[in-house]
């Protein structure tokens, strides 16, 4: 049986996750790559929802552009956050919300201010986007719902997985203001006997009847100036998440192309790895030694 059960309560849990991404539009290449470490636990389960304890310890973030140094950024704000979710895994409330605000405001904008003195305008900009998401606590939990590393611990993981499976992934304003829309086919199995992980392997392939078509080619025209382009979307996504017999996610790989041609992509790929404990030694040692953050 494929059965993936909820972890126990209170036990820490260690992962290393690295992401990487990479949009080419014609000549313009913009990319990061991001390694960060991460505890999670699970601290209180009701009849309706999982309440996880999520923090990021360390990160590393080299990008092309002022905006993957504000992701990071962004990522310490939210370094220390309490996820309520329900029990398919989707999110339904942060706990202590207006702690992030509080943060926000008691001086943590000022204190990364220095490293955009020479880029204000993308401050001001970003800045104001960020105090509007904090001010609507419904609207700041949709930026948790997309192809990221949050993907990896929040689904439909806790229950019996048939051997094959059908189901859809929305991906809301993957392009700007255009969804991405794919049928995931998924097969899981249990390697050996008891005690062995359950993995499950995804693929996909673009749902044509509600992808909107005719607003991407609009948005393609924009960005090339080309009235008769061809918007014809190519999509490839595979994924594999091995789980333990503890429910905990042991190692796991996403990956996700969409392109056009061979002018327009977008490639995110995120790998990532449960800690044992010489391992968590190991990484405790180094980054007291160094500071992980760029």
């Amino acid at each position: 049986m494929n059965q993936i059960r909820i972890p126990e309560k209170g036990k820490s849990q260690f992962f290393f996750i690295t992401s990487v991404n990479r949009t080419v539009a014609g000549s313009k290449l913009s990319e990061f790559v991001q390694k960060k470490l991460v505890e999670l636990s699970l601290i209180d389960v009701t009849e309706s929802t999982l309440i996880f304890r999520y923090k990021l310890h360390h990160q590393v973030m080299e990008g092309s552009a002022m905006i993957h140094t504000w992701s990071a950024d962004m990522e310490e704000l939210q370094s220390d956050l309490v996820i309520i979710t329900d029990m398919n895994g989707k999110f339904k409330d942060l706990d202590h919300f207006e702690n992030l605000s509080q943060k926000w405001e008691g001086g943590f904008l000022e204190e990364v201010s220095p490293k955009y003195v020479n880029h204000k305008e993308v401050l001001e900009v970003m800045a104001e986007e960020t105090s509007k998401l904090l001010g609507n606590k419904e609207q700041f939990l949709k930026t948790f719902v997309g192809y990221s590393s949050w993907r990896f611990f929040f689904q439909d993981w806790y229950r019996i997985h048939p051997t094959e499976e059908d189901r859809s992934l929305d991906l809301t304003q993957y392009f700007g203001k255009v969804d991405l829309p794919l049928n995931i086919h998924s097969v899981t199995e249990k390697e050996g006997e008891k005690g062995s992980p359950v993995v499950i392997k995804n693929t996909a392939v673009l749902d044509k009847e509600k992808f909107d078509r005719k607003t991407f080619a609009r948005m393609l025209k924009d960005l090339t100036n080309v009235y008769n382009i061809d918007a014809t979307l190519d999509v490839d996504l595979e994924e594999r998440y091995e789980f333990a017999e503890d429910g905990w996610l042991t190692e796991a790989e996403m990956f996700l192309q969409t392109a056009v041609s061979n002018w327009y992509s977008i490639s995110s790929a995120h790998q990532i790895k449960r800690l044992s404990e010489a391992e968590k030694k190991e990484f405790s040692e180094f980054t007291t030694r160094e500071t992980m953050v760029s």
